[in-house]
């Protein structure tokens, strides 16, 4: 049950919440509704005192909201769910100034100085043993539990290493071995992540760090999708990715460099492939009409026209370019749902495949339903149509169609049959579409980028139908 939170105190861990970089309500008129707190992770009388905490935050009219800083916006009235580490010390500690929350009079503590658990080493130290020697704490009402998948890697001992450049959510790195994702915005219900790294941990594919264990708690209202008992997941340790390189940084010192990113595009490919064929055998799959699909994205094409009027000229090539689905009948399983190269990291083992949560945009529900695999396959071509404009040059084009060729090849075994290259582009339209809307809303001197392709693909279907 929400703790009744005094307004000195409220108006600290608001301030901090509103202020960190994992916040996604930037922008918009945001109050503390209340804070959950979990059980103690420490003993009784036991300093510091560290438990996890949920905020619950809402947000207010504003007579001039700021659109689309945030990557999904949060209307009026609603109420989103933050995860709070704390850090309880009875003084404050010089070195960790800039993980303050606040200085106020706990309930059960007293006086006390508030600080983020997760950039505390000795606050990190005492989550990892409790990861390592699994446990279910509870109190009157709530519960926090501990799952351990694989007990011979982890071992207490290992040492924290605090990052602090995070966006949506907060990792600390132990030793060489490991990496703890503690979740910011809470989802009721298992994290998508979690679920596929168990699944493909079971299953052997050494395209994913491998998940070593996680952490859930419950705890009553406020009631949630009807439910009055809540439940998510906080965090997860999984494998560290030693001299792992980020794909996007990747490519574009490839481009940059005048470099061949051939090669390491078509491994991409094929570990695509193989992640792709191990959610199959892992999670349920369906087929759907492909006029069904087409009508989802034309309606999406009409909205965005609205709201992006340089998509007009372009609407009725769009349109063909759907229409191409109608006649389809399209296999679906789960799939990474938000795939581009920064969803990517290169090892000396080969490529490994991160976050699998899905579209922000998008529902826990949704995100979980299955898709067509083009539709990951679209958005790394996509990304390297991206990659390529943000280092223009004489040869970003042509870097960016040998890299989208050989993805597909690494992807597909070989050439695309005619049907498949209809499907994909219908999905590589769609994708560019919702990107000029974004670049719209966020970040207008981008839009010129989707927008092009936007323009090739519609001219291209004119051109066919002929």
């Amino acid at each position: 049950m929400s703790a009744v939170v005094d307004r000195e105190a409220a108006e600290q861990l608001l301030g901090y919440i509103t202020g960190a970089r994992w916040f996604a309500g930037k922008g918009r008129l945001a109050e503390l509704s209340g804070v959950t707190p979990l059980p103690w992770l420490t003993e009784v009388a036991a300093w510091p005192a560290v438990r996890f905490e949920v905020a619950e935050i809402s947000y207010l009219a504003d007579e001039d909201p700021e659109s689309g800083v945030a990557e999904v916006e949060p209307e009026v009235g609603s109420t989103e769910l933050y995860q709070l580490a704390v850090c309880y010390r009875t003084a404050p500690l010089p070195g960790l100034r800039h993980a303050e929350i606040g200085r106020f009079t706990d309930p059960e503590l007293g006086s006390v100085v508030a600080y983020d658990a997760m950039q505390d080493p000795d606050a990190c130290r005492l989550i990892l043993e409790r990861l390592v020697e699994p446990r279910r704490l509870a109190d009157d009402d709530s519960r926090v539990s501990f799952h351990l998948v694989s007990g011979d890697t982890l071992s207490s001992d290992l040492e924290p290493r605090i990052f602090t450049g995070q966006q949506s959510n907060t990792s600390v790195m132990f030793g060489d071995t490991a990496m703890l994702k503690l979740f910011r915005r809470l989802e009721i219900g298992h994290n998508l992540d979690i679920e596929v790294h168990e699944s493909l941990s079971r299953s052997g594919v050494a395209d994913v760090a491998q998940l070593y264990g996680w952490i859930e708690a419950s705890w009553p209202g406020p009631a949630v999708d009807g439910l009055d008992n809540l439940s998510a997941d906080l965090a997860m340790m999984v494998e560290k990715l030693a001299d792992a390189e980020d794909g996007w940084g990747l490519a574009l010192d490839s481009l940059r460099d005048g470099t061949d990113f051939a090669g390491l595009s078509r491994d991409l490919g094929r570990a695509l492939a193989e992640i792709h064929g191990a959610l199959r055998g892992a999670f349920p799959t369906a087929e759907v009409s492909g006029g069904r699909i087409a009508a989802v994205m034309q309606s999406r094409l009409s909205v965005a026209a609205g709201i992006a009027p340089a998509l007009r000229t372009h609407v009725p090539g769009l349109s063909r370019c759907f229409g191409a689905l109608a006649p389809t009948t399209l296999a679906t399983q789960r799939v990474h749902g938000d795939f581009h190269l920064g969803q990517t990291l290169h090892t000396p083992s080969g490529w490994k495949i991160i976050d699998f949560e899905g579209e922000p945009v998008k529902t826990l529900a949704e995100r979980a339903e299955p898709d067509s695999v083009w539709r990951d396959v679209a958005g790394m071509l996509r990304s390297f149509d991206y990659a390529a404009a943000s280092v223009p040059g004489p040869e970003s084009a042509a870097w960016a169609d040998g890299s989208r060729v050989a993805f597909l090849e690494g992807y597909a075994g070989g050439p695309l049959e005619p049907g498949d290259e209809a499907v994909l582009r219908a999905y590589v339209a769609d994708k560019a579409t919702y990107e000029v809307v974004y670049e719209v809303r966020n970040r207008p001197d981008w839009v010129n980028i989707p927008l092009a392709a936007v323009a090739a693909i519609a001219s291209a279907s004119a051109t066919a139908d002929r």
